[in-house]
């Protein structure tokens, strides 16, 4: 059962996803996702939902994590269809959780965010991102993930690359994943990557 500071976290955690998902240069459509470890529950942003409706929408469902973690680590194909893992009695309008939800599950940390950052991305696509990045990343303890399909292929790629302490993923060709222990310190992590890989705007040609 959810305590009273689950509860807060969990209002915290919705008023950030809505200013995540207004800010276009970490969110585009109803990409990105979000979620909460609340005991063995795992609240997680809505599959088609928008994070900027967190606030005026119900957009977390609220997953078993331990089933679905175990999934993952007998790679069983089940980990693919995360609904099946969904807390019925706590879903009352039947939400269907993220693809990605086997990403949040692996992240040890309280609260993960997932944002298709557009500085990272310019990093993410390019062959020698791995590098690139660790220049720009030193003293933050990150790993950086080959690109895979999301689900459980992304998952088991993550398990392969996560070590203690991580705390930040790049994802090749895919975006940025931040996780911390409150949804205060898991928003600053953000803040802090997103302006270490920040890089300088080029002035667009004129239209012919």
């Amino acid at each position: 059962m959810a305590t009273q500071a689950d509860a807060q976290e969990l209002a915290a955690l919705r008023a950030l996803s809505a200013r995540i998902g207004s800010n276009p240069h970490l969110t585009q459509a109803a990409g990105g996702n979000t979620s909460l470890k609340a005991g063995d529950t795992l609240w997680i942003k809505a599959s088609g939902t928008w994070l900027k409706d967190a606030l005026s929408d119900d957009i977390m469902v609220p997953v078993a994590m331990v089933p679905l973690i175990e999934a993952v680590e007998r790679r069983d194909p089940a980990a693919d269809k995360p609904q099946a893992f969904a807390i019925g009695a706590l879903n009352p309008r039947g939400l269907r959780p993220s693809i990605e939800t086997t990403v949040h599950a692996l992240m040890p940390q309280r609260v993960v965010l997932h944002v298709h950052c557009v500085d990272t991305i310019s990093l993410a696509v390019q062959a020698d991102c791995e590098i690139k990045a660790a220049r720009r990343l030193e003293g933050v303890e990150w790993a950086y993930v080959p690109y895979r399909r999301p689900g459980l292929p992304l998952a088991q790629g993550i398990a392969e690359r996560l070590r203690p302490g991580v705390d930040v993923l790049i994802l090749g060709n895919h975006g940025l994943v931040v996780a911390a222990e409150t949804v205060t310190d898991a928003e600053r992590l953000l803040h802090r990557v997103r302006s270490l890989l920040a890089r300088t705007a080029r002035t667009a040609a004129n239209a012919d």
